[in-house]
């Protein structure tokens, strides 16, 4: 990542593996890469256009041992294969909207991982 990308982000990513997502329309939850406050990246088994509006759940976990879900809807605004060899891609989704109490649940899920 050059310095020019870093300063372009508002908000810091937070590696998040163990994060389950789950997009419209079923399917099995996908692995996170990474998320931050305005949009999250995940592991998918096949593309997703650019520009594709997306309506997505993720679980959170907390401290208390409680979860939290963010849900809301945003659009791919990455979508690139991992390899060649490989039929595995990775998307990026910016946040357009989140729901109810997504946008508090999440700073404070990022707040308790980066402290």
């Amino acid at each position: 990542m050059t310095n020019l990308e870093q300063e372009r982000r508002a908000h810091p990513r937070v590696a998040a593996p163990d994060l389950p997502l789950k997009l419209a329309g079923g399917g099995a939850p996908l692995r996170v890469r990474d998320i931050s406050q305005s949009g999250v990246a995940f592991f998918a088994d096949s593309p997703v256009a650019l520009m594709t509006r997306v309506k997505f759940e993720i679980e959170l976990p907390s401290a208390q041992g409680e979860s939290a879900s963010v849900a809301g809807e945003g659009a791919v605004v990455r979508c690139e294969r991992l390899s060649p060899a490989l039929g595995h891609y990775e998307v990026a989704v910016f946040f357009q909207h989140l729901e109810g109490n997504s946008l508090r649940d999440l700073k404070n899920y990022l707040e308790q991982v980066l402290d």
